[in-house]
């Protein structure tokens, strides 16, 4: 029997992008597919978050979240 049976499977909700902006403030930005489109991500109680965004609007985010630290 393996150790790996045992690990809880991780659900995946995707959220509009509004409503994701409003509930996580720690997320993270990365590109799934072809680099145009990219994926806000966010994980909570074994949850994986997430919304895509254009690569522009995603910049935007970056450049808030850099001046916010």
């Amino acid at each position: 029997m393996s150790i790996a049976q045992f690990k809880p499977k991780m659900r995946e909700v995707r959220l509009e992008t509004e409503v994701f902006e409003e509930r996580f403030s720690d997320y993270d930005i990365i590109s799934e597919f072809s680099g145009i489109i990219l994926t806000l991500v966010a994980v909570e109680d074994n949850v994986r978050y997430t919304s895509f965004v254009t690569a522009s609007y995603a910049e935007v985010l970056r450049k808030q979240k850099e001046a916010i630290a």
